[in-house]
Order: structure tokens, then sequence, then C-alpha cells
């Protein structure tokens, strides 16, 4: 009854919304994609955004770097694809790429249109083009490398376990924060109200790295995704090797659904779940971490934070860019924003005395890392 309430109260606003800015309106391309190897595709994109990027900092070519697919590790022959999140960019994979490249991988990433670009660009998602884009580059790589894993953050994540379901010359499956289901039940109607409601949250942009608001059209295609899972997992199970990190107190995935999953559609001896919380399920292959890390001032792990080390310069301990718009009180925010003292959690987290930001970083990355390359020396042992 409270989404059903909470659906109705949209329809009733979508009259009166109005979004007059270049930042929110759409362009009238996309980057191309299908280019016959991956440096030509980086470097079409990468003239695309040059064009198109709205900057949000003074240093636009900075921000059009850090949205660009790259890749590392070229002369390796086993390959990693990363896929972003919704509303995201390549380079949240900044860290993970560089220290799989280091440990003997060759890593790629791409964009997912719709991204990276300017908020406004969102109204142009579309699930079935992200699928598409998914699969052409994992058939681009797979023709480059001896050994393919596919790896993805949050809704990138839902896309490469789809795109797993479809091949059979996966090694195996890198999950990151994976969305398989939303923590929002409303979100279920984002697909039936992209034309009435396009714009469910408008916040000012300063991330260079990804939107602070994103387009109904969006969570209408990363919805698409949730269902087409779902299809996937009921008709068969997937037998290939899968490591995931997951963060108990996630303010946006259902992850007690995501270790169900995990549990009961992954038919493989070869499975890994970092459980980053205080309640770990209690299924075979999960492993809990304590995220009471009161020395580091963290009182619980975020969505985001699996992705990031300690020492990123933009998202580290000592990071850039403080997420300050944590779902507290303004008064704490702006505390917040003044530069004061802070404790780190998911959006949500509030705790009297205490001013929260967005936790940003894995203070159990190096520990992650390590437990990902055995994994997939192991995927690769049983291949």
């Amino acid at each position: 009854m409270r989404s059903l309430c909470v659906f109705l109260v949209l329809l009733a606003l979508s009259a009166c919304q109005q979004v007059q800015s270049p930042r929110f309106e759409r362009a009238t391309s996309m980057p191309p994609y299908q280019l016959n190897s991956f440096p030509e595709y980086q470097q079409a994109t990468f003239q695309w955004l040059s064009r198109h990027r709205l900057p949000v900092t003074e240093n636009a070519s900075w921000e059009v770097e850090l949205n660009t697919p790259y890749s590392c590790g070229e002369s390796n022959s086993v390959g990693v694809l990363l896929v972003h999140g919704l509303g995201d960019s390549p380079y949240f994979f900044h860290d993970i790429a560089r220290d799989l490249c280091a440990s003997g991988y060759q890593v790629r990433t791409i964009l997912l249109p719709g991204h990276g670009s300017k908020p406004g660009d969102m109204l142009n998602a579309d699930f079935t083009l992200w699928k598409r884009v998914t699969s052409y580059h994992i058939s681009l790589f797979a023709q480059d490398v001896k050994t393919l894993f596919l790896g993805g953050f949050s809704t990138g994540a839902n896309l490469v376990t789809l795109a797993a379901h479809s091949r059979d010359d996966i090694a195996g499956l890198l999950l990151f924060s994976p969305a398989y289901e939303s923590n929002f039940f409303a979100t279920r109607f984002a697909p039936y109200i992209t034309g009435i409601y396009p714009w469910p949250n408008l916040e000012p942009e300063d991330n260079p790295t990804r939107y602070n608001s994103v387009a109904m059209t969006g969570f209408a295609a990363y919805q698409r995704s949730v269902e087409a899972l779902s299809d996937a997992f009921e008709e068969s199970a997937l037998s290939l090797p899968v490591f995931m990190v997951v963060a108990e107190q996630d303010s946006v995935v259902d992850v007690q659904r995501v270790a169900t999953y995990f549990n009961d559609s992954f038919d493989t001896k070869t499975k890994t779940l970092m459980w980053l919380g205080e309640k770990a399920p209690d299924y075979p292959d999960i492993t809990g971490y304590t995220m009471q890390v009161p020395d580091q001032r963290i009182g619980a792990s975020s969505h985001m934070a699996v992705l990031f080390s300690p020492g990123n310069v933009l998202y580290g301990t000592k990071g850039r860019l403080r997420i300050c718009d944590n779902g507290q009180s303004d008064e704490k925010t702006q505390a917040c924003e003044n530069g004061e003292p802070v404790w780190f959690g998911p959006w949500g987290l509030t705790e009297e005395g205490k001013v929260y930001a967005r936790l940003t970083f894995n203070p159990y990355y190096n520990t992650m890392m390590t437990k990902l390359t055995d994994f997939m020396a192991e995927a690769q042992r049983h291949e």
C-alpha cells in the first residue's frame, strides 16, 4: 500500500514537473560502439565525449578522460571485461583494473550509452541497447584473449550475468554489489512512468565520475535487467564460477535476495561471496567481514564502497570527493560540507551525535583483491 501511495504521488507531481536546463536535455546522438577494435572504440568515445560532455569542474579534458573507456595489460592472454553501474562511469573500476593488470590480466572497460556526458543523455537509456553494447564488446574481447572473465558493478553486474547465460566461453563472473533486486518496491513502476515523470531526483551536478541525477528511463532500464535476470535464473542456474562482494547495509540492493541467488542459482563449486557486515547469511562459501571499524570512523559499508581502495585519490580516505548528501538532516549535511570530521556509511545511516558522509572506499580492499586473484586462478584450473 505504501508503494502504491508513492506511485500515485509521483503521478500527481508529474503534471507540474518541468526541467529547463541544457544539462537535462537529451543528446541527439550517442557514442558509437560497433567499432572493429577496442582502440578505435576508445578513440570514438573520447571524441564524442569531448563534444557532448558538460563539465562540472574547470578541467573539462580531465573529466572526459575519467569517463572514457580504457584498457591495460594488452599483452596478457586472460581478459576481464568490466561494466559499470547506473549513472556511473568506467572510472569506478580504476583501482580494480589497475591491480588486475598488475597481476597479469588484460582489462577493458566500456561506457554504457547515456552515461559519461550529462544527466539528460540518460533519457536515451535503453536496456536492450545496453545488452547489445555489452554483448558486442564481449565478443570483440573474446577474439583477442584465450580466457575471458566478465565483471560488473550494480546494474553492470546484471548485464554481464545475463550475457553469461547466453554464452559458453566465459571463465567466471566478478560481481560487485550486484543489483539483482532493488531495495525499493517502487522501482518496479519505473518502466511505466518514464514519459510522465522523467526526473525522480534532480540534484546539483558536482561529481566528474558519475551523475547525481538519474532519469526515470535509467531506472526503467535497470528494472528491465532485474526482470530479465529473474527470467533467466528461473529457466536455468549458471554453472560457471562466481565471485561476489556485497555490503550488508546497501541502501540500493536487496542483498538478502542476492545471497539467495548466490546460493541457489550458481551451480558451481568455485564460488566466493565477501559479505561486508555483521550478519552474513548462513550459506556455504560466504565469509563475513565486520564493518564496525571505529578507528577509521566507519559505521557500515555502502553500495559503491566495495570498488575503491583507501588510497584512491578521489574516493579514498583522503579523497577529494566527499559525498555529504547522505539522507541526513540539513544541519548535518552542512556540517559535512563545511569539512567537519565525519563518520562514513551508506546512504540513510544516521546516529545521534555523528555526522555521516558516504563511505566511498573499502577497508578490506587489499583482502578483496587477494581473494579475487586467488579465485580467478582457481577458476582457470577448473576450466
